[in-house]
């Protein structure tokens, strides 16, 4: 604990994210601007025309539930966050938000933890990191375990033998290894296994399966108009709400495995899908990518771009 109580004393919280107020804005309108108006794979022009020429419905009901899925994942986090302090859903809905902002400018959204501290005290903020950590590997389980069963029905390209067995033996070696780590002396000596083993402590079987309920609302909630899309333009080799939510799902474990952050994030949603709909590594038909980059704006840049705005306003939490 002293070793913890070192690490909090010497990080200035407060000039990190001051440094993250004011550069994380900056380098996303930069981004934004060389991905969208400068990406010769990618017409701004061709999907505001096709959004402007669906039924009136239709925004309203995505901006609904981009709502609804920011407002579970807002509770989910504040579900989390009540273990060591307590935030209205109003903070942990600003919290979450700079997450969403801060996660596009690293891989594998590992900005979101850092965002959302910015609104915890700053001797909470280590354990809130590795709790939202915990959240956030809920997710991934369900997008990895339902992606991973569509694309066994759908089969949108062949994996080689040799790479099942290499990623089975890994899977095989990690969870050996996790259910061993207690085990490994050394390792429970070191500071971060203390650090983890200490935060999640904090959870019971019950905030598991609590996690893994808002998790899986979550999911829904985001395939089902990316799903209905998909339907709405006539997409993919099969037709049918069902085969489009495989697909869907399938678009979702692929994505989720790449390292996308702003910087590739569009380049693997334009080429994933046109794989999993089309069959082919490039968009020849713009449409291919159209529901994705339709459920992209709803749901991540609004709400990045309001995020960047809080980061803005922000007042620091000590």
């Amino acid at each position: 604990m002293q070793s913890k109580a070192k690490i909090l004393k010497n990080v200035d919280w407060q000039l990190l994210f001051k440094i993250i107020k004011w550069l994380v804005p900056v380098l996303i309108a930069f981004a934004l601007y060389k991905r969208f108006f400068n990406n010769p794979h990618l017409s701004v022009q061709f999907i505001i025309n096709e959004i402007q020429v669906l039924d009136w419905y239709w925004l309203p009901f995505l901006l609904v539930l981009s709502v609804l899925n920011w407002g579970i994942e807002t509770r989910k986090w504040q579900y989390l966050i009540c273990k060591l302090e307590i935030q209205s859903f109003k903070v942990a809905f600003k919290s979450v938000l700079c997450g969403i902002t801060v996660a596009q400018l690293l891989p594998f959204r590992t900005g979101e933890y850092l965002g959302r501290l910015a609104y915890v005290k700053d001797e909470n903020k280590i354990n809130a990191g590795i709790l939202s950590i915990a959240g956030s590997f809920t997710q991934l389980v369900i997008t990895l375990f339902v992606g991973a069963i569509a694309f066994l029905f759908i089969r949108p390209f062949n994996i080689p033998y040799s790479f099942i067995v290499t990623f089975s033996t890994l899977l095989v070696l990690l969870i050996l290894g996790y259910f061993h780590l207690p085990q490994m002396q050394f390792l429970r000596k070191m500071f971060l296994f203390k650090t983890i083993h200490e935060a999640l402590k904090m959870l019971k079987v019950k905030d598991v399966l609590r996690l893994i309920g808002f998790s899986f609302l979550r999911y829904l909630v985001f395939l089902f108009p990316y799903a209905l899309l998909i339907v709405n333009y006539n997409l993919g080799i099969e037709t049918g709400l069902i085969a489009a939510s495989l697909s869907a799902a399938c678009i979702f474990l692929l994505q989720t495995v790449s390292p996308s952050f702003i910087l590739t994030d569009l380049a693997v949603r334009i080429s994933v899908p046109a794989i999993v709909l089309s069959g082919t590594f490039e968009a020849s038909n713009p449409i291919d990518y159209l529901p994705g980059m339709i459920i992209y704006t709803v749901n991540v840049l609004l709400p990045m771009l309001l995020g960047a705005i809080i980061l803005l306003t922000i007042k620091l939490k000590k």
